[in-house]
């Protein structure tokens, strides 16, 4: 997909380069800070430690994944600030699945941002004809996120156990949906940069 660009009516989605993410796994954030319109959360690196590390073993390797790796979730109201971060875990494995991994702040919480920052990913990524399932995994105890992937259809297809996250169900759905008809008002949450045939 040659266009990067994922935003909604509240949201942007903002990729995360391999420069940025190698600075931030440093430490260096007067280093970030100058590559970024918003304002780098006070508790990044430290907060997003093991995603860093996870997605840039992934970029290093697959520098072509990055778009889909990791992103702020920053809002368009306030573009200086950032209410959390959503991404894929790679590329599309061979059956075509991509599995997402997401988490607004807490002060941001409960105001429908996780969910259209997800419905704006999956309409994002599902243009991408290698792309036929998504995958959510969730901790049991994590019934906020338990709605939402319900909600948006997800169906519950077993468990494992993460080294850092612990238990976690794993919900899937297929990708060819109309993710947009799930918000309420399309026009209002989606824009020109995420009608079909934009992306390229």
């Amino acid at each position: 997909m040659t266009n990067t660009r994922v935003c909604t009516g509240r949201l942007d989605l903002a990729p995360m380069t391999l420069e940025l993410m190698e600075a931030l796994q440093r430490g260096d954030r007067e280093s970030a800070q100058p590559m970024v319109s918003y304002r780098i959360p006070d508790n990044w690196p430290l907060a997003i430690a093991s995603a860093l590390r996870f997605r840039l073993a992934i970029a290093r390797v697959k520098p072509e994944s990055l778009p889909l790796l990791l992103r702020a979730i920053v809002l368009r109201a306030d573009p200086e600030v950032v209410v959390g971060r959503i991404g894929f875990h790679g590329l599309a494995d061979d059956s075509g699945m991509l599995e997402i991994g997401y988490e607004v702040f807490a002060p941001y919480r409960r105001l429908g941002y996780a969910r259209e920052a997800v419905l704006a990913m999956f309409d994002w990524a599902q243009r991408d004809p290698a792309v036929f399932r998504f995958r959510a995994t969730v901790s049991p105890q994590n019934l906020p996120s338990r709605r939402l992937v319900a909600g948006l259809g997800f169906i519950e297809v077993g468990s494992q156990w993460d080294q850092d996250d612990g238990e976690e169900t794993i919900f899937e759905c297929n990708a060819a949906q109309n993710w947009r008809r799930l918000l309420p008002d399309q026009d209002r949450y989606f824009g020109q940069d995420l009608r079909p045939g934009s992306l390229g």
